[in-house]
Protein backbone atom coordinates (compact mmCIF):
# COMPACT_ATOMS: atom_id res chain seq x y z
CA UNK A 1 0.00 0.00 0.00
CA UNK A 2 1.25 3.45 -0.90
CA UNK A 3 -0.57 5.37 1.83
CA UNK A 4 1.42 6.43 4.82
CA UNK A 5 1.05 4.66 8.15
CA UNK A 6 -0.41 7.74 9.74
CA UNK A 7 -3.01 8.20 7.02
CA UNK A 8 -4.04 4.55 7.26
CA UNK A 9 -4.41 4.88 11.05
CA UNK A 10 -6.67 7.91 10.53
CA UNK A 11 -8.81 6.00 8.04
CA UNK A 12 -9.14 3.01 10.39
CA UNK A 13 -10.01 5.30 13.29
CA UNK A 14 -12.64 7.12 11.22
CA UNK A 15 -14.17 3.77 10.19
CA UNK A 16 -14.30 2.61 13.79
CA UNK A 17 -16.02 5.85 14.81
CA UNK A 18 -18.49 5.58 11.90
CA UNK A 19 -19.38 2.01 12.85
CA UNK A 20 -20.47 3.19 16.27
CA UNK A 21 -23.47 4.76 14.49
CA UNK A 22 -25.19 1.41 13.78
CA UNK A 23 -24.34 0.29 17.32
CA UNK A 24 -26.03 3.45 18.64
CA UNK A 25 -29.05 2.75 16.42
CA UNK A 26 -29.28 -0.73 17.92
CA UNK A 27 -29.12 0.79 21.41
CA UNK A 28 -32.00 3.07 20.45
CA UNK A 29 -33.88 -0.01 19.28
CA UNK A 30 -33.28 -1.60 22.67
CA UNK A 31 -34.72 1.52 24.33
CA UNK A 32 -37.79 1.35 22.10
CA UNK A 33 -38.34 -2.33 22.89
CA UNK A 34 -37.90 -1.57 26.58
CA UNK A 35 -40.60 1.10 26.36
CA UNK A 36 -42.94 -1.33 24.62
CA UNK A 37 -42.23 -3.89 27.33
CA UNK A 38 -43.04 -1.30 30.01
CA UNK A 39 -46.33 -0.52 28.27
CA UNK A 40 -47.21 -4.22 28.13
CA UNK A 41 -46.35 -4.65 31.82
CA UNK A 42 -48.50 -1.62 32.69
CA UNK A 43 -51.36 -3.13 30.69
CA UNK A 44 -51.11 -6.42 32.57
CA UNK A 45 -50.90 -4.61 35.90
CA UNK A 46 -54.01 -2.64 34.98
CA UNK A 47 -55.98 -5.86 35.08
CA UNK A 48 -54.28 -7.27 38.18
CA UNK A 49 -52.96 -4.49 40.38
CA UNK A 50 -50.24 -1.86 40.22
CA UNK A 51 -47.53 -1.22 42.78
CA UNK A 52 -49.30 -1.30 46.11
CA UNK A 53 -48.81 1.03 49.05
CA UNK A 54 -50.79 0.22 52.21
CA UNK A 55 -51.10 3.21 54.56
CA UNK A 56 -52.34 3.31 58.14
CA UNK A 57 -54.60 2.31 59.72
CA UNK A 58 -55.74 5.33 61.71
CA UNK A 59 -58.92 6.83 63.17
CA UNK A 60 -60.69 9.75 61.50
CA UNK A 61 -63.60 11.63 63.09
CA UNK A 62 -65.37 14.10 60.79
CA UNK A 63 -67.06 17.11 62.32
CA UNK A 64 -68.69 20.41 61.51
CA UNK A 65 -67.95 23.60 63.43
CA UNK A 66 -70.65 26.29 63.43
CA UNK A 67 -70.17 29.81 64.71
CA UNK A 68 -71.71 33.24 64.36
CA UNK A 69 -69.64 36.05 62.97
CA UNK A 70 -70.74 39.47 64.23
CA UNK A 71 -69.93 42.53 62.16
CA UNK A 72 -70.53 45.98 63.64
CA UNK A 73 -70.53 49.20 61.65
CA UNK A 74 -72.00 52.71 61.71
CA UNK A 75 -74.40 53.72 58.93
CA UNK A 76 -75.78 57.30 58.79
CA UNK A 77 -74.60 57.86 62.34
CA UNK A 78 -76.39 54.81 63.68
CA UNK A 79 -74.69 51.59 64.86
CA UNK A 80 -75.60 48.49 62.89
CA UNK A 81 -74.86 44.89 63.76
CA UNK A 82 -74.78 42.11 61.16
CA UNK A 83 -74.73 38.46 62.21
CA UNK A 84 -73.47 35.88 59.70
CA UNK A 85 -73.65 32.14 60.34
CA UNK A 86 -70.48 30.32 59.39
CA UNK A 87 -69.50 26.67 59.26
CA UNK A 88 -66.54 24.53 58.27
CA UNK A 89 -65.99 20.81 57.87
CA UNK A 90 -62.88 19.27 59.40
CA UNK A 91 -61.54 15.87 60.37
CA UNK A 92 -59.86 14.94 63.65
CA UNK A 93 -57.25 12.26 62.98
CA UNK A 94 -55.58 9.95 65.48
CA UNK A 95 -52.94 7.37 64.58
CA UNK A 96 -53.16 3.83 65.87
CA UNK A 97 -51.23 3.35 69.09
CA UNK A 98 -49.52 0.26 67.69
CA UNK A 99 -49.70 -1.91 64.56
CA UNK A 100 -48.07 -5.29 63.94
CA UNK A 101 -48.10 -6.42 60.31
CA UNK A 102 -47.48 -9.92 58.96
CA UNK A 103 -47.24 -10.11 55.16
CA UNK A 104 -46.65 -13.00 52.80
CA UNK A 105 -46.43 -12.77 49.00
CA UNK A 106 -46.36 -15.32 46.20
CA UNK A 107 -44.72 -14.17 42.98
CA UNK A 108 -45.94 -15.17 39.53
CA UNK A 109 -45.59 -14.03 35.93
CA UNK A 110 -48.14 -13.25 33.26
CA UNK A 111 -47.26 -12.78 29.61
CA UNK A 112 -48.64 -10.50 26.93
CA UNK A 113 -47.14 -11.05 23.49
CA UNK A 114 -43.36 -11.26 24.07
CA UNK A 115 -43.39 -9.46 27.39
CA UNK A 116 -43.81 -10.69 30.95
CA UNK A 117 -45.00 -8.86 34.06
CA UNK A 118 -43.98 -9.86 37.57
CA UNK A 119 -47.11 -10.02 39.73
CA UNK A 120 -47.79 -11.01 43.31
CA UNK A 121 -50.64 -12.16 45.49
CA UNK A 122 -50.15 -10.88 49.03
CA UNK A 123 -51.86 -11.80 52.28
CA UNK A 124 -51.53 -9.05 54.91
CA UNK A 125 -52.65 -9.30 58.51
CA UNK A 126 -52.47 -6.53 61.08
CA UNK A 127 -53.20 -6.41 64.79
CA UNK A 128 -52.96 -3.43 67.04
CA UNK A 129 -54.65 -0.84 69.18
CA UNK A 130 -56.71 2.17 68.16
CA UNK A 131 -57.17 5.25 70.30
CA UNK A 132 -60.39 7.15 69.66
CA UNK A 133 -59.79 10.60 71.20
CA UNK A 134 -62.25 12.50 73.34
CA UNK A 135 -63.80 15.32 71.37
CA UNK A 136 -64.32 17.90 74.12
CA UNK A 137 -60.65 18.99 74.34
CA UNK A 138 -60.79 19.89 70.66
CA UNK A 139 -63.72 22.30 71.02
CA UNK A 140 -62.97 26.02 71.44
CA UNK A 141 -65.89 26.73 73.79
CA UNK A 142 -67.45 29.41 71.55
CA UNK A 143 -68.55 27.34 68.56
CA UNK A 144 -71.13 24.63 68.09
CA UNK A 145 -69.80 21.23 67.02
CA UNK A 146 -71.49 18.38 65.26
CA UNK A 147 -69.36 15.26 65.47
CA UNK A 148 -69.67 12.45 62.94
CA UNK A 149 -69.16 8.74 63.40
CA UNK A 150 -65.50 7.75 63.91
CA UNK A 151 -64.07 5.58 61.19
CA UNK A 152 -61.06 3.34 60.75
CA UNK A 153 -59.18 4.38 57.60
CA UNK A 154 -56.90 2.09 55.60
CA UNK A 155 -55.15 3.54 52.55
CA UNK A 156 -54.56 1.25 49.53
CA UNK A 157 -52.98 2.89 46.48
CA UNK A 158 -54.69 0.66 43.88
CA UNK A 159 -58.01 -0.67 45.20
CA UNK A 160 -58.47 -2.61 41.96
CA UNK A 161 -56.09 -5.17 43.45
CA UNK A 162 -58.19 -5.82 46.57
CA UNK A 163 -59.33 -9.44 46.58
CA UNK A 164 -60.79 -9.59 50.11
CA UNK A 165 -60.71 -7.50 53.29
CA UNK A 166 -62.02 -8.13 56.80
CA UNK A 167 -61.77 -6.21 60.06
CA UNK A 168 -62.81 -6.74 63.66
CA UNK A 169 -62.69 -4.22 66.52
CA UNK A 170 -62.86 -5.38 70.14
CA UNK A 171 -63.98 -8.79 68.92
CA UNK A 172 -66.83 -7.38 66.82
CA UNK A 173 -66.76 -7.95 63.05
CA UNK A 174 -67.22 -4.77 61.04
CA UNK A 175 -67.75 -4.22 57.34
CA UNK A 176 -65.24 -2.34 55.20
CA UNK A 177 -66.71 0.17 52.75
CA UNK A 178 -65.12 1.23 49.48
CA UNK A 179 -63.20 4.48 49.56
CA UNK A 180 -60.88 5.81 52.27
CA UNK A 181 -63.42 8.16 53.82
CA UNK A 182 -60.71 10.78 54.35
CA UNK A 183 -59.22 13.27 51.89
CA UNK A 184 -55.48 12.86 52.59
CA UNK A 185 -55.72 9.24 51.47
CA UNK A 186 -56.31 8.95 47.74
CA UNK A 187 -57.85 5.46 47.75
CA UNK A 188 -58.54 2.61 50.13
CA UNK A 189 -61.15 1.32 52.58
CA UNK A 190 -62.88 2.51 55.73
CA UNK A 191 -65.06 1.02 58.45
CA UNK A 192 -67.42 2.93 60.72
CA UNK A 193 -66.88 2.75 64.50
CA UNK A 194 -70.31 3.71 65.91
CA UNK A 195 -70.42 4.59 69.57
CA UNK A 196 -66.66 4.79 69.92
CA UNK A 197 -65.78 7.88 71.96
CA UNK A 198 -62.71 8.39 74.12
CA UNK A 199 -61.92 4.70 73.91
CA UNK A 200 -58.99 2.37 73.33
CA UNK A 201 -59.91 -0.47 70.97
CA UNK A 202 -58.09 -3.60 69.86
CA UNK A 203 -58.39 -4.35 66.16
CA UNK A 204 -57.43 -7.08 63.71
CA UNK A 205 -57.67 -6.89 59.94
CA UNK A 206 -56.81 -9.14 56.99
CA UNK A 207 -56.24 -8.08 53.42
CA UNK A 208 -55.77 -10.14 50.26
CA UNK A 209 -54.10 -7.93 47.70
CA UNK A 210 -52.90 -8.28 44.13
CA UNK A 211 -50.13 -6.06 42.83
CA UNK A 212 -47.03 -5.86 40.69
CA UNK A 213 -43.34 -5.03 41.03
CA UNK A 214 -43.33 -3.75 44.63
CA UNK A 215 -45.21 -3.81 47.93
CA UNK A 216 -44.96 -1.00 50.48
CA UNK A 217 -46.38 -0.31 53.94
CA UNK A 218 -46.52 3.28 55.17
CA UNK A 219 -46.68 3.61 58.98
CA UNK A 220 -48.80 6.61 59.90
CA UNK A 221 -47.45 7.83 63.19
CA UNK A 222 -47.82 4.56 65.15
CA UNK A 223 -45.35 2.14 66.66
CA UNK A 224 -45.19 -0.31 63.78
CA UNK A 225 -43.60 -3.70 63.22
CA UNK A 226 -43.62 -5.55 59.91
CA UNK A 227 -42.65 -9.16 59.19
CA UNK A 228 -42.66 -10.10 55.52
CA UNK A 229 -41.95 -13.27 53.55
CA UNK A 230 -42.02 -13.92 49.81
CA UNK A 231 -40.83 -16.63 47.43
CA UNK A 232 -38.60 -14.19 45.51
CA UNK A 233 -34.81 -14.51 45.92
CA UNK A 234 -33.87 -11.03 44.64
CA UNK A 235 -35.66 -8.41 46.78
CA UNK A 236 -34.60 -4.79 46.87
CA UNK A 237 -35.31 -2.94 50.11
CA UNK A 238 -36.09 0.71 49.43
CA UNK A 239 -37.57 3.72 51.20
CA UNK A 240 -36.55 5.55 54.36
CA UNK A 241 -36.87 2.49 56.59
CA UNK A 242 -34.61 -0.50 55.98
CA UNK A 243 -35.23 -3.87 57.65
CA UNK A 244 -33.66 -4.63 61.00
CA UNK A 245 -33.12 -8.23 59.92
CA UNK A 246 -33.42 -10.07 56.65
CA UNK A 247 -32.52 -13.45 55.23
CA UNK A 248 -32.29 -14.17 51.50
CA UNK A 249 -31.99 -17.60 49.97
CA UNK A 250 -32.71 -19.44 46.74
CA UNK A 251 -36.29 -20.08 47.88
CA UNK A 252 -37.13 -16.50 48.81
CA UNK A 253 -36.57 -13.98 51.59
CA UNK A 254 -37.83 -12.92 54.99
CA UNK A 255 -37.40 -9.49 56.57
CA UNK A 256 -38.59 -7.56 59.60
CA UNK A 257 -38.89 -3.85 60.37
CA UNK A 258 -39.52 -1.86 63.53
CA UNK A 259 -40.54 1.79 63.24
CA UNK A 260 -41.28 3.93 66.29
CA UNK A 261 -43.81 6.74 66.30
CA UNK A 262 -40.93 9.13 66.91
CA UNK A 263 -39.42 8.19 63.54
CA UNK A 264 -42.66 7.83 61.53
CA UNK A 265 -43.54 11.50 61.52
CA UNK A 266 -44.69 11.45 57.90
CA UNK A 267 -46.03 8.77 55.60
CA UNK A 268 -42.72 7.52 54.21
CA UNK A 269 -43.24 3.86 53.32
CA UNK A 270 -40.97 0.87 53.73
CA UNK A 271 -40.75 -0.73 50.29
CA UNK A 272 -39.85 -4.16 48.96
CA UNK A 273 -39.29 -4.28 45.21
CA UNK A 274 -39.41 -7.64 43.45
CA UNK A 275 -36.74 -6.86 40.87
CA UNK A 276 -34.69 -8.92 38.47
CA UNK A 277 -31.00 -8.50 39.45
CA UNK A 278 -30.10 -7.61 35.87
CA UNK A 279 -33.18 -7.32 33.69
CA UNK A 280 -33.19 -8.27 30.02
CA UNK A 281 -33.16 -4.76 28.59
CA UNK A 282 -30.74 -3.56 31.21
CA UNK A 283 -28.32 -6.28 30.10
CA UNK A 284 -28.90 -5.43 26.43
CA UNK A 285 -28.26 -1.75 27.10
CA UNK A 286 -25.08 -2.54 28.98
CA UNK A 287 -23.96 -4.88 26.19
CA UNK A 288 -24.46 -2.09 23.65
CA UNK A 289 -22.20 0.18 25.69
CA UNK A 290 -19.37 -2.26 25.03
CA UNK A 291 -19.79 -1.92 21.24
CA UNK A 292 -16.86 0.49 21.03
CA UNK A 293 -14.75 -2.08 22.88
CA UNK A 294 -15.44 -4.83 20.33
CA UNK A 295 -14.91 -2.65 17.27
CA UNK A 296 -11.93 -0.81 18.71
CA UNK A 297 -10.08 -3.93 19.85
CA UNK A 298 -10.77 -5.78 16.60
CA UNK A 299 -9.65 -2.87 14.44
CA UNK A 300 -6.55 -2.39 16.60
CA UNK A 301 -5.67 -6.07 16.17
CA UNK A 302 -6.24 -5.83 12.40
CA UNK A 303 -4.05 -2.78 12.19
CA UNK A 304 -1.25 -4.48 14.14
CA UNK A 305 -1.45 -7.52 11.88
CA UNK A 306 -1.35 -5.28 8.83
CA UNK A 307 1.64 -3.32 10.08
CA UNK A 308 3.71 -6.02 11.74
CA UNK A 309 3.05 -8.84 9.26
CA UNK A 310 2.64 -6.58 6.24
CA UNK A 311 -0.77 -8.00 5.38
CA UNK A 312 -2.65 -5.41 3.33
CA UNK A 313 -6.21 -5.08 4.64
CA UNK A 314 -8.54 -2.84 2.67
CA UNK A 315 -10.76 -0.33 4.49
CA UNK A 316 -13.79 -2.10 2.98
CA UNK A 317 -12.70 -5.27 4.78
CA UNK A 318 -12.41 -3.31 8.02
CA UNK A 319 -15.95 -2.00 7.46
CA UNK A 320 -17.40 -5.47 6.77
CA UNK A 321 -15.83 -6.92 9.89
CA UNK A 322 -17.12 -3.97 11.94
CA UNK A 323 -20.65 -4.43 10.59
CA UNK A 324 -20.50 -8.14 11.49
CA UNK A 325 -19.55 -7.15 15.03
CA UNK A 326 -22.46 -4.71 15.17
CA UNK A 327 -24.81 -7.45 13.96
CA UNK A 328 -24.03 -9.37 17.15
CA UNK A 329 -25.92 -6.81 19.22
CA UNK A 330 -28.91 -6.89 16.85
CA UNK A 331 -29.02 -10.70 16.91
CA UNK A 332 -28.71 -10.68 20.70
CA UNK A 333 -31.64 -8.24 21.05
CA UNK A 334 -33.89 -10.22 18.70
CA UNK A 335 -33.10 -13.66 20.12
CA UNK A 336 -33.27 -12.69 23.80
CA UNK A 337 -36.93 -11.72 23.46
CA UNK A 338 -37.75 -15.34 22.55
CA UNK A 339 -35.27 -17.48 24.47
CA UNK A 340 -33.28 -17.20 27.68
CA UNK A 341 -30.62 -14.47 27.62
CA UNK A 342 -27.75 -16.93 28.12
CA UNK A 343 -28.84 -19.04 25.12
CA UNK A 344 -29.45 -15.95 23.01
CA UNK A 345 -26.01 -14.63 23.85
CA UNK A 346 -24.35 -17.95 23.04
CA UNK A 347 -26.18 -18.25 19.70
CA UNK A 348 -25.40 -14.66 18.62
CA UNK A 349 -21.75 -14.94 19.66
CA UNK A 350 -21.31 -18.31 17.91
CA UNK A 351 -22.85 -16.98 14.70
CA UNK A 352 -20.54 -13.94 14.65
CA UNK A 353 -17.40 -15.90 15.57
CA UNK A 354 -18.02 -18.49 12.82
CA UNK A 355 -18.77 -15.80 10.23
CA UNK A 356 -15.72 -13.70 11.08
CA UNK A 357 -13.37 -16.68 11.36
CA UNK A 358 -14.40 -17.93 7.91
CA UNK A 359 -14.06 -14.46 6.40
CA UNK A 360 -10.72 -13.73 8.08
CA UNK A 361 -9.31 -17.03 6.81
CA UNK A 362 -9.18 -15.40 3.39
CA UNK A 363 -8.39 -11.87 4.54
CA UNK A 364 -5.44 -12.87 6.74
CA UNK A 365 -4.40 -15.62 4.31
CA UNK A 366 -3.88 -18.49 6.64
CA UNK A 367 -4.81 -20.38 9.78
CA UNK A 368 -3.98 -17.30 11.88
CA UNK A 369 -7.68 -16.55 11.40
CA UNK A 370 -8.53 -19.39 13.80
CA UNK A 371 -6.43 -17.79 16.52
CA UNK A 372 -8.20 -14.52 15.79
CA UNK A 373 -11.58 -16.26 16.08
CA UNK A 374 -10.57 -17.85 19.38
CA UNK A 375 -9.51 -14.46 20.72
CA UNK A 376 -12.84 -12.98 19.62
CA UNK A 377 -14.71 -15.80 21.37
CA UNK A 378 -12.72 -14.99 24.49
CA UNK A 379 -13.77 -11.35 24.27
CA UNK A 380 -17.43 -12.42 24.00
CA UNK A 381 -16.98 -14.65 27.05
CA UNK A 382 -15.46 -11.79 29.03
CA UNK A 383 -18.29 -9.46 28.01
CA UNK A 384 -20.85 -12.02 29.19
CA UNK A 385 -19.15 -12.22 32.58
CA UNK A 386 -19.17 -8.42 32.82
CA UNK A 387 -22.89 -8.34 32.05
CA UNK A 388 -23.64 -10.88 34.77
CA UNK A 389 -21.36 -9.31 37.36
CA UNK A 390 -23.83 -6.53 38.22
CA UNK A 391 -21.81 -5.10 41.11
CA UNK A 392 -18.38 -5.61 39.57
CA UNK A 393 -18.97 -4.79 35.88
CA UNK A 394 -17.12 -1.44 36.06
CA UNK A 395 -14.17 -2.99 37.89
CA UNK A 396 -14.04 -5.97 35.52
CA UNK A 397 -14.31 -3.79 32.42
CA UNK A 398 -11.57 -1.47 33.63
CA UNK A 399 -9.24 -4.38 34.38
CA UNK A 400 -9.96 -5.95 30.98
CA UNK A 401 -9.19 -2.70 29.12
CA UNK A 402 -6.00 -2.26 31.14
CA UNK A 403 -4.87 -5.82 30.31
CA UNK A 404 -5.71 -5.30 26.62
CA UNK A 405 -3.71 -2.08 26.48
CA UNK A 406 -0.81 -3.63 28.37
CA UNK A 407 -0.79 -6.58 25.94
CA UNK A 408 -0.59 -4.25 22.93
CA UNK A 409 2.18 -2.24 24.53
CA UNK A 410 4.08 -5.42 25.39
CA UNK A 411 3.67 -6.86 21.89
CA UNK A 412 4.92 -3.65 20.23
CA UNK A 413 7.61 -2.66 22.71
CA UNK A 414 10.46 -3.40 20.25
CA UNK A 415 8.81 -1.91 17.16
CA UNK A 416 10.63 1.03 15.57
CA UNK A 417 7.63 2.92 14.21
CA UNK A 418 9.77 5.47 12.31
CA UNK A 419 11.74 2.72 10.58
CA UNK A 420 8.55 0.84 9.84
CA UNK A 421 6.97 3.93 8.32
CA UNK A 422 10.05 4.47 6.14
CA UNK A 423 9.97 0.85 4.97
CA UNK A 424 6.30 1.15 4.02
CA UNK A 425 7.02 4.36 2.12
CA UNK A 426 9.67 2.61 0.03
CA UNK A 427 7.35 -0.27 -0.78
Amino acid sequence: MKNSLFLKALVVGALAAALLVPVSMIRELVGERQQRAAEAVAGIAEGWGHRQVVEGPYVAIPYERHWTEVKRETVDGRPRETRIERKESQVLRAPAASVDWIAGAEISEKQRSLYKARLYSARLQAKGRLVVPATAPHEDGTSRYRWGVPRLVLGISDPHGIRAATVSVDGRDLAFSAGPGDRPVAAGLHALLPGARAATLDFALALDLGGSESLAIAPRGADTTVAMRADWPHPSFLGRFLPERHEIGAGGFSASWRVSRLAAQGTEPLIVSFVEPAGLYQQLERAGKYGFLFIGLTFAAFFLFEVLRRLPIHPVQYALVGLALAMFFLLLTALSEHIAFAYAYAAAALACVVLLTGYLFFVLRGPIAFAFGAALAGVYAILYLLLKAEDYSLLGGSVFLFVALASVMLATRRVDWYALRAARAQA
